[in-house]
This record gives structure tokens, sequence and C-alpha cells, in this order.
């Protein structure tokens, strides 16, 4: 591929890696202050660059040469070696942009991702306790949706020494969840020692499970903690209680080659999981990163197609490659689109994918109580 054309995900990279600067004089402006809580360096703004193709980027300070927001003939443009185009700052939520303020333990601990409002918990202490309570989870739950900013609640779990890696104290806030709110959910986390929790965690509420591979965004040490065998072999058990396409991995797009990437991408398309690429800003930038990426698109969509994987529990994200989006790192601009809807947008069919999902879900835990009563379990 040639680099005569200003593809998003190369814009896409460029932005994560190197961040963002906007002029002061810019600053002030509507449609770039709506996106802004304090304007200061570090904070990140979340750019569409096309549809709902969308990304984060750390704010660099003004003056700071690289990627830059101008305005030209009245819109909002991105400039930046990979070349100009138009592009869009998504304003901040209110609910978001008042907990930001306030700088409260729960503003640390929850964003969001295009619309999934990501929740971070740990286990505290000994018994059901976790780093927030149910309630206040709850609030800000409410706030995102009475606001329209979220469709998707994802659950993020911190390495857990329990057997359960934490599971039995979110049981019951994932039951109140989906009491209270008619949405779904997903666990980020890592896998349980005994894979029959794999089903409790089903039978719960969870409508996704996402085992990253190596810890959350590369940096936890719980890799140490868990081979990659046992997150495989947790992934393939998932598969067999997960509907098809609800189940994935998160893989760090690190210093390997992208050889050994598509090596991972089939083995765990293979197995039915879906692979997300973590772009991360690791601060030394390769110069054919772009193109192995490119090629990385094109295998993980063939690895996808042959393996028939629905794609519709996706949605758009601020740091990954995912199958939905590989068109915008391997088509042409003007022609690139997810490649699918994902169903928190399809309204009608939102409601019968739930009730498809309950249905499931019911089946599947009468299933599983009949096999456990008749092992004497």
């Amino acid at each position: 591929m040639t680099m005569d054309k200003i593809y998003h995900g190369q814009i896409k990279l460029g932005l994560i890696q190197r961040g963002l600067s906007i002029p002061d004089l810019l600053q002030g402006v509507a449609e770039i202050s709506g996106g802004l809580c304090s304007g200061e360096p570090g904070e990140e703004v979340t750019l569409a660059l096309a549809g709902d193709f969308i990304v984060k980027a750390s704010l660099n300070p003004p003056e700071q040469l690289g990627p830059k927001l101008v305005f030209h003939e009245d819109k909002l443009r991105l400039h930046m070696k990979e070349g100009e185009i138009d592009v869009n700052i998504i304003p901040i939520p209110e609910f978001l942009k008042r907990q930001l303020q306030q700088r409260t333990p729960i503003s640390e601990n929850i964003c969001l991702d295009g619309y999934c409002l990501n929740i971070f918990l740990r286990a505290i202490g000994r018994g059901k306790k976790l780093s927030m309570p149910v309630e206040a989870i709850l609030a800000v739950i409410q706030s995102a949706f009475e606001e329209g900013s979220a469709d998707l609640v994802q659950l993020n779990m911190d390495y857990s020494e329990e057997a359960d890696r934490g599971f039995s104290r979110l049981a019951p806030l994932v039951e109140a969840i989906k009491k209270r709110f008619n949405t779904f959910v997903a666990l980020k986390g890592f896998p349980p020692l005994d894979h029959k929790t794999i089903d409790l965690i089903y039978a719960s509420g969870f409508d996704i499970i996402d085992f990253p591979l190596g810890g959350f965004s590369g940096t936890s040490n719980s890799k140490t903690e868990m081979t990659l065998k046992e997150v495989h072999s947790a992934l393939e058990y998932a598969t067999g209680v997960f509907p098809p396409g609800t189940v994935w991995a998160d893989l760090v797009l690190g210093q390997e080659t992208h050889l050994v990437y598509k090596e991972e991408v089939d083995l765990l398309t293979d197995m039915g999981v879906i692979p997300l690429i973590h772009l991360q800003r690791d601060g030394v930038e390769k110069p054919d990163r772009y193109q192995e990426l490119v090629q990385l698109a094109g295998h993980m969509d063939a690895a996808i197609r042959r393996n028939r994987l629905p794609l519709k529990w996706l949605y758009p994200t601020c740091r990954f490659l995912s199958p939905l989006d590989t068109q915008f790192f391997t088509d042409d601009p003007l022609q690139a689109r997810l490649a699918v809807t994902p169903v928190y947008r399809l309204g009608l069919g939102k409601k019968a994918s739930a009730g498809f999902a309950a249905l499931r879900r019911k089946l599947r835990i009468r299933n599983v109580s009949d096999s456990f009563e008749s092992a004497g379990l």
C-alpha cells in the first residue's frame, strides 16, 4: 500500500503515539472547549476522524511541535505530518465533566470509550467489598444513560489473588445493574482458576467477557501470575459458554514483529475468540509500524471471515484496532465504514438481541444446574 492517501487508521496511530496540541487562541472556541475539561497538558481529548471512527489523544503544550488543531474556512482541521483532514471534537458529557472537575475517587475510575462506559474496580480487603460502592456505580450509570452518553457498561476488574479473580464481589453489582437498567454488561478481567466459574459469570448476567493477554494494556504485573497457556485455555472454555462473538482478548501492540501477532490472531479466531489490538503510546515510533498494522488489519479481517465470527457486539473504540474498523486502516478513506452496525445502536434490534440473550442465559443456567446435579455437586 502506498501512502498517497490519508488513511484514517494512520492518523489514529499517529495521534496515539504523539499526542495533540491546541493553540491557546482556539481553546475558547465552542467546538473545542466542549471537548476539554481543564485544557491542561496530559488531559485527553476525543476526536471523530470519520463517522464512528474515533481516537483519544493526549493533550500536549500549545507550543509543542507535532499534530495540531487549526481552523480553516470555519472548519476544524487536524494538521500533522501524515496530512491534514477535517475532524470533530467529541464533547465531554456533562455528567463526566462534573466528575472530572471534582476529582473524586469515582472520576478517577470511570471513562467513556465511544458509547461504552468503563468502570474500573478492584477488590478491597476480605469479604465482598469493591473499591467503589454499588450505589455510587449505579448513580454514575444512571447519569450516563439519562444524558444518552452510553449504551454499554464494561466492568474492568483488576487482578485479584482470589481463585475466582474477584467475581463473587462483582455478582451483586451486575445483578443490580441488570435489575435497574436495560443494558448489556461486559466484563474485562482475568481468568478464574476453575473454568466452571466462567459458567457462573455468564449466569450472573454478563453478556461479554474479555480476558486480556498480558494484563490491562500490557502494564499489569499480573501477567507474571498467569501463563499465556492458562489464558488461552480459559478463553477457549468461555467460547462454549458465551454466545458467538462475545468472547474477546486484548493484544498489546509492542515491539514484536507483525508475524507474531498474525499467529496469535489465527490462534484466537480459530477457537472463536475476537482479537482486539491495543495501540499504545510507547515513546518509540517504528518507521514501518503503520505498514505492519495494515497487514495485521487485513489478516485479522480474513481470519474473522474464515471463522464466520459475528461482530455486532463490538463497539467503536478509541485505542484499539478491532475487526469492526479494519477498513479504516486498509481501504480508501472515502469508502471506509464499520464492518457492521453495533447491536447497541440498532433500536428494535437491540431489544430483540437482549431478549435472545436473556432466553439463552436461562437455558444455559438450566443446563449447567442439571449437569451439576447429575454430578452430585
